[in-house]
């Protein structure tokens, strides 16, 4: 027996099921201005369109969304920080939040002003009281902090699948061995909306507050800032106010240029754009917010969810092999998992599915490749017996098991006795036969009759003989 494989015979039963109406056919993507891009839908943070995606850039503050993941991760977000030397560890011109030595920050007010304040002083106050947490080295200089936390940040990193980026600082002020991609921030970007805390703080059009919190400790030294997010696609204040945005965070250096990580949320469907050296016009206006708002409608308006598998569906069915008697001489089979994918149409169109069996569970002859593939006893009621898988353009798309519906037995002498068996008793024993007793019995009663009367009229012959010998 060899792996069966059944390539594309569900595709019309698929295209049935139904899903969400889309325009037949996607539009062009409008133009972006960023010199590499990447859309990602962040429910399971499939790629929708690229440009250069994985071309090594420079991120700027953008990698300042990777340092609030690891604050979440290391620091109490209701524990009051302290500002120190740290904070004037930054290169002359630098944007920064201006913390003053001293200065008490509640934790997750240290967020906050890494994604709305300038954040590159706040970002210093995370890596080191992150390093001197994990490492247990309380007096660990800044200098050793920022090698100790920017390795946490590569690790963590690679963990998220970011595998095409190196960090030298924890704020992105620009080196030159300080780089990044697209798809990288992007892989960044989808676990940091996945953080609660970290989604609605780069929602925040706007802090006013102090820094220690709405109650700070008495007799800790603390500030009041205000501040307005620099990303302006969530600013109702802003011509460039997009309805459904929900963060994320902006950079700019002189080197890399306009870089911006955007989310929007509409209709339960989140996306993630990351646009990375946007182009300024002629007049100094920025083409990120632009780029980003473009890729939105191109998602929003082009993709949506398609229902591929429908849960505890039965998908099929193929003949058995050598069946018991009185058995189906079929099998059905099923799945147990629903799967809806986020598509174009155009995609939906180009899916091709491929059903595989397990090889102990089929049988069929090798030699002819026309001959019918069919299931081959033994098989369990719910056993795993093979998998469905869609695949797009040759990318697997996914997979998941397909269940025998029932129990399938090996047929033997044995069971074709008892098979005869519970026939004879299922005629002769049921109420449906009851007419024929009737009539058998009926039939038996006047044999019976009709004998009894030869019978007596053969005695009364013989007696009637005897008689008559008697008189001779």
């Amino acid at each position: 027996m060899k792996k069966s494989r059944i390539l594309s015979f569900l595709l019309a039963i698929v295209m049935a099921l139904p899903f969400f109406a889309v325009q037949t056919q996607a539009n062009a993507l409008p133009q972006i201005h960023a010199e590499t891009f990447v859309l990602i839908e962040a429910n399971n943070g499939r790629v929708l369109t690229e440009s250069g995606m994985h071309r090594r850039m420079f991120p700027a503050a953008t990698t300042m969304v990777l340092t609030s993941i690891l604050a979440y991760e290391h620091l109490n977000m209701g524990e009051i920080f302290f500002a120190g030397s740290e904070v004037g560890n930054l290169p002359f011109g630098s944007a920064r939040n201006h913390h003053e030595i001293g200065e008490a920050i509640l934790g997750e007010n240290l967020i906050r002003g890494m994604l709305i304040g300038a954040g590159l002083d706040t970002a210093n106050i995370v890596a080191l009281n992150v390093a001197r947490r994990v490492s247990g080295d309380f007096e660990m200089p800044f200098s050793e902090a920022q090698v100790f936390f920017t390795a946490m940040m590569a690790e963590r990193a690679s963990d998220l699948g970011a595998l095409d980026s190196r960090f030298i600082n924890p704020h992105g002020y620009h080196h030159d061995n300080h780089f990044t991609t697209a798809y990288d921030l992007g892989r960044i970007a989808y676990h940091a909306m996945s953080i609660p805390l970290i989604a609605q703080i780069a929602s925040e059009a706007h802090f006013s507050g102090s820094m220690a919190g709405a109650d700070p400790p008495y007799g800790v030294a603390h500030r009041n800032r205000t501040w307005n997010n620099a990303n302006l696609l969530i600013r109702p204040d802003s011509e460039w106010f997009y309805d459904y945005a929900t963060g994320l965070r902006t950079g700019h250096t002189s080197i890399a240029g306009d870089t911006l990580i955007s989310t929007a949320y509409r209709d339960g469907i989140t996306l993630i754009a990351v646009t990375l050296n946007s182009v300024r016009l002629e007049d100094d206006s920025q083409t990120r917010w632009q780029d980003a708002a473009n890729l939105f409608e191109y998602g929003f308006n082009n993709f949506a969810y398609r229902t591929i598998l429908a849960v505890d569906g039965m998908l099929g069915q193929m003949p058995v092999y050598n069946p018991r008697l009185g058995d189906y001489d079929y099998l059905e089979y099923y799945n147990t998992r629903g799967i809806d994918l986020f598509l174009s149409q155009a995609e939906f169109d180009r899916l091709e599915t491929s059903i595989d069996f397990m090889e102990e569970f089929v049988i069929f002859d090798e030699y002819d490749p026309y001959a019918e593939k069919m299931f081959s006893a033994p098989i369990e009621e719910g056993q795993i017996i093979g998998t469905i898988s869609h695949t797009l353009d040759g990318e697997l798309m996914f997979h998941t098991n397909l269940y025998a519906s029932r129990e399938v037995l090996v047929r033997d002498t044995g069971s074709d006795i008892d098979y005869h068996m519970a026939n004879f008793q299922r005629i002769f024993f049921s109420s449906q036969s009851i007419p024929y007793w009737i009539a058998g019995l009926s039939v038996l009663g006047l044999l019976l009759v009709v004998f009894f009367q030869i019978r007596r009229k053969i005695r009364d012959n013989r007696s009637r003989h005897s008689r008559y010998k008697m008189k001779f």
